[in-house]
């Protein structure tokens, strides 16, 4: 028991120093299987602003793309390459001076979207569903006035 609790503190001091890193770095991607075509918005920790742009690069985007930043995250939103086959693809994140954040994105198989008719997607979906919310109850409130001037 004793060894355990001085190997946990020496990892728990090295994370402290900043000798061991606390958790690691890595990319995220949303949506996770993004389809050939779609946008996608990507998050990079420990790359937010800097000297010089950041940029993320990736065979799986139509181009490189600039970061940017907000607080220690950077941000952008490519997208994915039409003619993209199903697979892992590596994303790697140039955040100034000798530093890289790297990560995957993983494209899904299926329905490839054309040239500006993109599936609608779940935040488009929320707002219909928001406007149709309000235009049934504006309806609706229309009905009960209607129905409370009938002598």
């Amino acid at each position: 028991m004793g060894r355990v609790r001085v190997i946990s503190a020496a990892v728990m001091a090295g994370t402290a120093c900043g000798v061991l890193p606390a958790t690691a770095e890595t990319i995220v991607v949303t949506p996770s299987a993004p389809r050939p075509g779609q946008k996608v918005h990507i998050s990079v920790p420990g790359c937010g602003t800097g000297a010089t742009p950041h940029t993320a690069v990736s065979t799986a985007f139509t181009g490189d793309v600039t970061l940017y930043g907000k607080a220690d995250t950077g941000d952008a939103d490519p997208t994915i390459k039409q003619e993209l086959k199903p697979g892992t693809y590596p994303i790697t994140a140039h955040c100034g001076t000798n530093h890289t954040v790297v990560g995957q994105v993983a494209i899904a198989a299926g329905d490839r979207p054309s040239a500006g008719h993109e599936r609608p997607t779940s935040h488009t979906m929320d707002w219909f569903l928001v406007a149709v919310a309000i235009a049934i109850a504006a309806i609706a409130s229309v009905l009960l006035l209607r129905g409370r001037r009938t002598p």
